[in-house]
Parts: C-alpha cells; structure tokens; sequence
C-alpha cells in the first residue's frame, strides 16, 4: 500500500491500529469494568469486616464482663451453698439435742414449779440457815436439831411464814462439790461434821469446835 500510495499506506495503517485498538478495548473494558466493580466490593466488604471486628469486640468485651459478674456469682453461690450446709449440720444437731432433751422436758417442767414454790419458801429456809450460822456452834447435833427444828421451824409455822417442811442444812448452804472436797481434806462424812465444815467456812464469827 506503501508503494502505491504513502497516503493510502498510512490511512490504511491507522485503520488496522484502530481495529487492533478497539479489538483491545473489547477485551479490557469489560476487564476494568470488573476490576472497578471489584474495588467496590472489596471496598464495601471491608467496610463489613470492620463493622464486624468492632461487633465482635464489643461482644467480646461484653463476654469479658459478663465472665466476671458470672465468677463473682458462682463465689456467692458457693458461700451461700456452705453457709447453708453449716446451718443444715447446725440444725440437724439441734433437732437432734432437742430431741435428745425432750424427755427431760417432764423434769424440767417438775422442777420450774418446785423453784416456783421454793422461791416463795425461800425467806423462812434463810432465817432458819441465819440463825443457824449465828447461835448454833457452841452446841452439839442434838440440841441443833431441836432449835432448828422443835423451836424455830415451829416458830416460823406459827408466825405464818413460808419455809419449805422438809429443810437440810446440807443442801440449803452447800452442795455435793464443796462436801467432796471437804472428804478429800479429811472432814467425816457424817451430818454433824458437815455442820461443823459449814459454820467453819461460813459462819461470821469464828466458832469454837472441840474435838470431844
């Protein structure tokens, strides 16, 4: 086409190049079509990873928390489970205690109404204890008796006053322990030594015992 025409070669030459380049066009347009639609989709897919990276750590610290609420919870429940067992043992033992005492009830009962009674009684016992401590030491265990019991007890029926008809001076000033102590140091076990002991230790002057 040269050789015939340098004009006609060059116009020919630009027709082939424009064919060459729309043939091109065809293959890379829908190509960069692709790639733009592509980087729009990644664009907006990115925009989802990270909407979703910040929900998911949202959730995450959310987890965190709620784990930590939960800990503190499952502490509470389990201090809450061991108090609860301790006072399941405690009332187990005290439903065992009170029933183990409910027999003793009858007794109890018995001696609150003989309190009740001795307590009322209780100011004629201390006058004949008194004047025991006070007038009885210098004489022996049958003259005692008889003020004791034929002079003052029928006195204090006769004023009227409560006192209890069966009265011991044993029991009335001391008890078992302090007479078993008194045995373990030597005093006799019989009733008039046990006075003895009594008005020795508790009297307010210092009585005169003589060992006959």
């Amino acid at each position: 086409m040269n050789d015939k025409s340098k004009a006609a070669g060059g116009l020919f030459k630009w027709a082939t190049s424009t064919d060459s380049c729309f043939d091109i066009f065809q293959q890379v347009e829908p190509k960069r079509k692709k790639a733009e639609q592509m980087a729009i989709t990644l664009e907006n897919a990115n925009r989802d990873l990270a909407a979703t990276e910040a929900a998911l750590k949202e959730l995450n610290d959310s987890l965190a928390v709620l784990n930590a609420e939960k800990k503190v919870k499952v502490d509470e429940l389990q201090e809450l489970e061991d108090q609860s067992n301790m006072m399941t043992r405690k009332l187990n033992a005290a439903s065992k205690l009170i029933t183990g005492l409910g027999s003793e009830q009858v007794r109890w009962s018995a001696d609150m109404e003989r309190f009740k009674v001795d307590k009322i009684k209780l100011i004629g016992d201390c006058l004949s204890a008194s004047s025991f401590l006070s007038y009885s030491g210098p004489f022996n265990f049958i003259l005692r008796q008889k003020m004791i019991f034929g002079d003052w007890k029928m006195d204090l029926v006769k004023k009227e006053i409560p006192n209890n008809e069966v009265f011991k001076l044993e029991t009335f000033l001391t008890d078992e322990v302090i007479v078993s102590r008194w045995a373990s140091e030597g005093l006799p076990s019989d009733e008039l030594s046990i006075q003895n002991g009594i008005l020795t230790t508790f009297a307010s002057r210092w009585p005169l015992c003589i060992d006959p």
